[in-house]
C-alpha cells in the first residue's frame, strides 16, 4: 500500500506531497486535479512492468509530452520526478512459485524521467534516476498509525544484520549515470544498468525472488487497480472459454470470480449474501449457476419474495454494490484499489452503503492475518463526504481536499505563475491528525464541515450551468 507520494513535473503537480491511510478519500470539485493523481499512479504502475518507457507513456491520455507540467505556451517541464513510500507484504512469490521473505516491509522508491531529443531529432524519454531503499525505523513517522500491539506483524523487527546500502541505486560510472542493483544480504558483485540506453525502468526487469525487496516493490506497484465499473460489463455472464476468473477494472468476469469463490468455499456465498442484504435488504441470496448449455457462468439474486433475478436485469447501483461485496471476500484481491467518483450511477440513498463497503475493502491494522488492502477514492459528492464523520477517530481513514492554486515559481530564470494541484488534509476533529507533513495555517483550518459546505455549493452551481 502507498503511504506517501511526492510528484514534481507531472501534469498539474509541482512539488506535490501527500500521505495515505488504508482508506483515503480525496474530495473536490471538478477540474481540481483529482483525476491527475490517479493518472500519475496509473503511469507508475505501468512503468513498473512495461518493457518500454514510451509505450507506457502513450497508454495515458494525450500525447506523452502533455504528461509533463506545462509552464506556458509550448513550454513543458524537462523532467518529472516521483517518490513513493510503501508498506509491502512480508512474504513474496515470483511467477515460478518460488517464495521469499522480506527483512524490511517499508520501502521508498524514487524515479525521475527526462525528456530528450534523440539522434533522429525526435522527442524521446530517458530514466535519469532510479533508487529503492529501506525506510529506517527511527525515521519512519507514518508507521505510528499502527498500534504497538500489531506493529511487529506489519513491520517486523530487525535485530541484526541491518542493511545499509540501497537495493537500487543510481551512481555515475565512467561519466555515465548507472543503476546498481545489489542482491539482498550481499555486498559483492552488483548488477549494472547504464541509463544512457535504457528503454525501461530497472524495477520492471526483475521477476525472481533472488531480489525479494526489488520484486516486492514491483509487485506492489503492479497490483494497483483502477476501477471504472461499466454496468454492461457487470451484467454480462462470463464465458467458460475466456479463461479469466478475476474481476477486471470494468467489472468483466464478475460471474467467473464468484463461481471460483463458490468452488473454493461454498459457505462464502452465504457471507456475500449477508453482506449484500445488509445494504440492499430486498435481496436475501446471491448465487452463481453453471449454465452448461450456453457454456457460461451467470449470477442470480433472490429477493424476499423468493423471486430470482439474473445479473442482466439488475440496476447499475445494485451491480456496483454486488461487485464490491464479491471483491471483499475474494482472496485473490489484494493491494491498492483506486475508484474514481464511485457515486456515479448510484442513488443518493445508496451512497452511504457504497462508502461503508469501500471502507470494509481496506485493511484494518488492528487485525493481523488480514489481506494488505487499500482503497483510494476521489469524489465530488457531499453525501459521501458527510458520511466520513462517523470515522473521525479511526486512524485507518483519512480525507483530503483537492483544489487548484496559483503558484509563483522561477523556471530557467523566468518568474512564472502556474496553476497547480494542492491536496490538503481535512481535519476531522479539533486535533491536527498529521503524520509527518507540515500544513500551512490555511490548511490547518480546513475541516470536514467546510469541505462539505463547499461541495454542496459546487454541486448546485454545476446543476445550473
Amino acid at each position: 500500500m502507498i503511504t506517501y507520494l511526492k510528484i514534481n513535473g507531472f501534469k498539474s503537480f509541482y512539488n506535490f506531497e501527500m500521505e495515505f491511510t488504508p482508506f483515503t478519500v480525496i474530495a473536490g470539485a471538478n477540474a481540481s486535479g483529482k483525476s491527475n493523481l490517479f493518472d500519475a499512479l496509473t503511469l507508475l504502475s505501468r512503468l513498473a512492468e512495461s518493457d518500454n518507457l514510451k509505450r507506457a507513456f502513450n497508454e495515458q491520455r494525450g500525447e506523452f509530452i502533455e504528461l509533463f507540467t506545462q509552464y506556458g505556451d509550448d513550454k513543458f517541464a524537462s523532467e518529472m520526478e516521483f517518490v513513493v513510500e510503501m508498506l509491502v507484504n512480508k512474504n513474496i512469490k515470483d511467477a515460478w512459485g518460488n517464495e521469499g521473505k522480506l527483512k524490511y516491509t517499508r520501502l521508498r522508491y524514487e524515479l525521475s524521467i527526462k525528456r530528450i531529443t534523440n539522434s533522429s531529432g525526435i522527442e524521446d524519454l530517458l530514466v535519469s534516476k532510479e533508487n529503492l531503499i529501506k525506510l529506517n525505523h527511527q525515521e519512519d513517522k507514518w508507521i505510528n498509525l499502527i498500534s504497538k500491539k500489531t506493529l511487529a506483524f506489519w513491520r517486523p523487527k530487525v535485530v541484526t544484520g541491518k542493511r545499509g546500502i540501497p537495493y537500487i541505486q543510481t551512481e555515475t560510472e565512467n561519466n555515465l549515470p548507472t543503476v546498481l542493483v545489489s542482491q539482498d544480504g550481499t555486498t559483492g558483485n552488483k548488477r549494472r544498468f547504464p541509463l544512457s540506453n535504457a528503454t525501461r525502468t530497472v524495477l520492471s526487469s526483475f521477476d525472481t525472488v533472488d531480489f525479494p525487496h526489488v520484486l516486492a516493490a514491483k509487485e506492489e506497484m503492479k497490483s494497483w487497480k483502477f476501477l471504472q465499473l461499466n454496468p454492461e460489463d457487470l451484467r454480462q455472464a462470463t464465458s467458460k472459454n475466456n479463461g479469466e476468473d478475476t474481476i477486471s477494472t470494468s467489472g468483466k468476469n464478475l460471474a467467473a470470480a464468484l463461481y471460483r469463490i463458490k468452488q473454493e468455499d461454498k459457505y462464502v456465498l452465504k457471507e456475500i449474501s449477508r453482506k449484500l442484504n445488509k445494504f440492499l435488504p430486498n435481496f436475501i441470496e446471491v448465487d452463481v449457476i453453471d449454465d452448461k448449455e450456453n457454456k457460461q457462468f451467470l449470477i442470480k439474486l433472490k429477493d424476499v419474495e423468493k423471486k430470482e433475478f439474473s445479473s442482466r436485469v439488475l440496476s447499475e447501483g445494485t451491480l456496483r454494490i454486488l461487485a464490491l461485496c464479491i471483491l471483499e471476500f475474494d482472496d485473490k484481491h489484494t493491494g491498492l484499489l483506486c475508484f474514481e467518483e464511485p457515486e456515479n450511477g448510484i442513488h443518493p440513498f445508496r451512497i452511504k452503503a457504497m462508502t461503508e463497503l469501500l471502507k470494509d475493502l481496506s485493511v484494518d491494522f488492528n487485525q493481523e492475518e488480514t489481506p494488505l488492502r487499500q482503497v483510494i477514492v476521489n469524489t465530488h459528492s457531499p453525501v459521501l463526504v458527510g458520511n466520513m464523520m462517523k470515522w473521525q477517530n479511526d486512524t485507518n481513514v483519512s480525507i483530503w481536499y483537492a483544489q487548484m492554486r496559483n503558484t509563483i515559481t522561477e523556471i530557467n530564470k523566468t518568474r512564472l505563475k502556474i496553476s497547480t494541484t494542492k491536496i490538503s488534509r481535512v481535519i476531522k476533529d479539533n486535533s491536527l491528525q498529521q503524520l509527518h507533513l507540515v500544513f500551512s495555517e490555511q490548511d490547518r483550518k480546513l475541516t470536514l464541515a467546510i469541505v462539505n459546505d463547499y461541495l454542496q455549493t459546487a454541486e448546485f452551481e454545476d446543476n445550473i450551468i
